[in-house]
């Protein structure tokens, strides 16, 4: 499953509107698609024209509670292929209990572990802050997509949600791969074209060639409880949002992110090392420990068949977890992953 977090703190920018269309675009292209209202606003909820009975909020309760929550009976089908959890006020609630865990920004994540092999994508739509909730998203993530408007304090406020992502991984190491995606814009001003040329200047490849365009149509379909496709299926947000899952499609399959788990409460220091990366010890493959005795790493992979193995506080470990090992050069075991 690949899991996009859409996020930005500054509001208004088109996170919610991207979260509902992109995800409606990925079912109608086939892909099985679950949705989530991460936000107390509840704004994606009230876009689909969904109420806000049994969702996030009462999903992560049961998860506090109980520690194995069944995702399922928390998840409302909207259309074919697009399921969605729901967002309410009580989710401000919630992030105020998680702040007293250890493992309080991987909640989310050990939430939809089970879920992996369940779905193809997973977006979450994330509160227009850097708080608990939004960090909760970008550990569960492999992705990081920011919408941004045709506006110099967007660029700022970009520069600023880097800074901190960057802090953030310097104490809880991931693997992240970010984009940015320009909404809201109107290329019959001069201003519009002339600010479009600096975004390029500055975010380069990680700027998507895809532009949303202004459509009142968009505004329309979220008042009415639709999706643009449901609203006008013709529109220019209808196209611009085709080929924004298009392009998403194009980015994401190429490569397949590969979760691995260690359990084990007496170690300091796990990395995992194998044939991705030289079975060389570094900072990008170290293993982040989500409670008192979980280690884990979710690591990006092409097509292939891959050797490795943990490296624990100078011990030499094959994965307990996986029963594929073959023998290497020295007389031990790798085990082994392959990726089709």
């Amino acid at each position: 499953m690949k899991i996009i977090s859409i996020l930005n703190q500054k509001g208004g920018c088109g996170k919610t509107t991207t979260a509902v269309n992109l995800s409606s675009a990925l079912a109608r292209e086939g892909y099985k698609t679950l949705l989530i209202d991460f936000d107390p606003q509840a704004h994606t909820t009230f876009s689909l024209g969904m109420n806000n009975s049994k969702g996030i909020c009462e999903l992560i309760e049961d998860y506090l509670n109980t520690g194995s929550p069944s995702l399922d009976s928390y998840i409302t089908p909207r259309t074919e292929n697009l399921f969605v959890v729901t967002s309410s006020l009580g989710l401000s609630a919630i992030e105020h209990k998680l702040n007293s865990r250890e493992d309080k920004l991987y909640i989310l994540y050990k939430i939809l572990g089970p879920a992996a092999s369940l779905y193809d994508y997973c977006i979450i739509d994330c509160p227009p802050n850097l708080g608990v909730l939004s960090l909760n998203a970008t550990f569960a993530g492999n992705y990081i997509l920011t919408p941004f408007l045709a506006c110099d304090l967007s660029l700022q406020g970009i520069n600023v949600l880097n800074q901190i992502i960057e802090m953030m991984a310097e104490a809880h190491p991931t693997t992240l791969s970010f984009f940015y995606l320009l909404t809201q814009y109107d290329r019959r001003f001069r201003y519009s074209l002339e600010f479009l040329e600096r975004a390029r200047s500055m975010l380069k490849n990680k700027l998507l060639p895809i532009i949303i365009r202004t459509n009142i149509n968009l505004r329309e379909s979220q008042s009415l409880g639709k999706t643009i496709f449901e609203h006008k299926p013709y529109s220019r947000g209808s196209y611009d949002y085709t080929k924004l899952a298009e392009k998403i499609i194009d980015i994401t399959q190429q490569i397949k992110w590969t979760r691995l788990f260690l359990k084990n409460k007496k170690f300091k220091e796990v990395h995992v090392v194998g044939d991705f990366n030289q079975w060389q010890k570094n900072e990008k493959y170290k293993m982040k420990k989500i409670d008192t005795e979980t280690w884990t790493i979710s690591i990006p992979l092409k097509k292939g068949k891959y050797h490795y193995k943990f490296f624990a506080d100078e011990f030499w470990l094959t994965d307990p977890l996986n029963s594929f090992e073959e023998n290497d050069s020295f007389g031990g075991k790798n085990s082994v992953i392959s990726i089709r």
